[in-house]
């Protein structure tokens, strides 16, 4: 079959398989035809597959001394010096041992990768040398603020990663580490021949640390207009203001996804603006330990523009101000599927509106840190998410006869988990009122629940999860809760339950509260797996 399917047919095959290096090794091995069209799938991700499957490190470091064989066939290593020292030691005949020209040049056929992986590469590989070898590849000239070695693996890593943007036609994936460990100077590609050209074809760009990045954001805003995923772990803190990131946005014509960790607040106002551009085409949006306090209502603006988003995630950002409100003309995220304030405070009426427009697309919801002020937050999405499969949401004791009306509106949800003030020293039980809570909800349960978890100001008796737990239709795989007595009574019933819907006790987690006024309480974490 193999001998009449077109090479276009095989690659197109080959391609669903490039991150698993060994089904693909042994297609190698069927024939000369196969062995061609695999090839260049092989070695589209190498540096990822070796960093990140179970490769040897021996492995990683023969990998490294293929692409410094096809350097040295081709010419590459001699010169690379030149720039630095005109007396520097050669290193072509010293970093590869003599072996046989390589079948193909396999810088060609890399299409990403990630700039620290290929540092960490180099560094197995000179690991390997010998003492004699590291001798022979010291350089006359090294940087003052890194050890020889250090330098010649810095040296080693750009000079690589400047073969492969030189020899690959395309790459699409870009993933650099601006920390301090690699001096910026070892990845300006402005710099790199070649670079523009394969770059250009850029669709996901990451970058983390916070060193200079201004030549990068530059040199990209110049070379790309289709990327279509930017994932930045600091902005940098050469760009002040974030112009130069900002100008990276806006050039982009299929930005699908966008992800912030740590922005500061005099640069937000320039991101969030450059992200308005793309208002009809972006998907994901999420901003993490960001500080927006010189960005006024963030979450308007983008609600104004970004009117495609079907995930939006402020984690850990403080207090946004909002005056969202509906608008029949002009719905707020209308697409909206996944929600997440996790350690992020919004007005309540804003929170309101997003559900009532969202409606019944909204799956996953997280707001654990809602305000208290907002009583009726459970009623909200029962009445307004009737599709909603996981929630996270602060609820305390007093509020918890909204989950009646939640699991008969929701009647698809599959995780539910609630935050709340835990009992403390001065905390005075009620218990037959904590028990019939749960008692009362035991019939409603939906069925297609998996993980149920009440970390909030209610404790339960043994015998009120047994209840619970018998006319439970729902096939629970995590629980989680506040116990009242005994832990180990509570997991007696919960081992008669496992026993009894034949699951097995994958983990389990419990233990009494050891100060005086509270060892009645127990914390209780239980997951279950089925038996076959």
């Amino acid at each position: 079959m193999a001998t009449y399917l077109p090479s276009d047919c095989l690659s197109n095959i080959f391609s669903y398989l490039d991150t698993d290096a060994s089904s693909l090794y042994s297609s190698l091995l069927v024939n000369r035809t196969w062995c061609l069209n695999v090839v260049p799938v092989l070695w589209r991700r190498t540096f990822y597959m070796t960093s990140h499957s179970n490769f040897s490190t021996k492995k990683r470091g023969q990998l490294v001394a293929t692409y410094l064989t096809c350097m040295a066939v081709n010419e590459i290593l001699n010169p690379i010096l030149d720039e630095i020292s005109p007396n520097a030691t050669p290193i072509s005949s010293t970093v590869v041992e003599k072996v046989p020209t390589p079948t193909f040049d396999y810088a060609e056929f890399l299409r990403g990768f990630d700039y620290y992986d290929v540092y960490q590469a180099i560094g197995i590989w000179y690991a390997y040398q010998t003492c004699d070898k590291k001798q022979l590849m010291k350089f006359d000239i090294f940087s003052k603020n890194v050890g020889d070695s250090e330098y010649c693996k810095l040296i080693l890593t750009r000079e690589l990663v400047k073969y492969i943007v030189s020899r690959s036609p395309t790459i699409d994936y870009l993933a650099l580490d601006a920390e301090r460990k690699i001096p910026p100077d070892y990845w300006s590609f402005s710099r790199f021949p070649g670079a523009r050209n394969c770059l250009s074809y850029l669709r996901t760009f990451v970058c983390r640390g916070n060193s200079n990045k201004l030549d990068v954001y530059t040199s990209l805003a110049q070379w790309c207009n289709s990327i279509e995923s930017i994932t930045l772990y600091e902005i940098g803190d050469d760009d002040p203001k974030a112009e130069a990131l900002s100008s990276l946005i806006q050039g982009q014509r299929r930005l699908r996804k966008f992800i912030l960790w740590g922005g500061m607040s005099n640069q937000l106002p320039q991101i969030i603006h450059a992200l308005t551009f793309h208002g009809f085409g972006l998907k994901y949006l999420e901003f993490r330990f960001c500080n927006f306090e010189q960005c006024q209502q963030p979450l308007d603006t983008i609600a104004m523009s970004c009117t495609e988003i079907t995930t939006l995630k402020f984690i850990q950002c403080g207090d946004l101000q909002s005056n969202i409100t509906p608008n029949l003309l002009n719905p707020i995220f209308p697409d909206l599927e996944v929600l997440d304030l996790q350690g992020t405070q919004i007005p309540s009426e804003a929170l309101e509106t997003i559900f009532k427009c969202a409606n019944i697309d909204l799956r996953n919801i997280n707001i654990e840190k809602t305000e208290s002020r907002y009583s009726q937050i459970i009623e909200s999405i029962a009445n307004n998410c009737t599709n909603v499969t996981k929630i996270k949401a602060r609820l305390t004791k007093d509020k918890m006869t909204q989950l009646s009306k939640l699991f008969q509106s929701c009647i698809n949800l599959e995780s539910l988990t609630l935050y709340g003030p835990l009992p403390d020293r001065l905390y005075i039980f009620t218990q037959d009122a904590s028990d019939d809570i749960l008692i009362n909800l035991r019939e409603i349960v939906p069925v297609t629940l998996k993980e149920l978890a009440l970390k909030t100001d209610c404790a339960f008796t043994a015998s009120a999860i047994e209840i619970f737990l018998r006319d439970c239709h729902a096939d629970l795989n995590r629980l989680e809760f506040i116990s009242y007595g005994s832990v180990w009574q509570h997991l007696n019933v919960i081992k008669k339950y496992a026993k009894r819907r034949g699951l097995k006790i994958k983990e389990q987690v419990a233990g009494n509260y050891s100060e005086l006024l509270m060892r009645d309480l127990g914390h209780i974490i239980v997951e279950f797996e089925n038996l076959e």
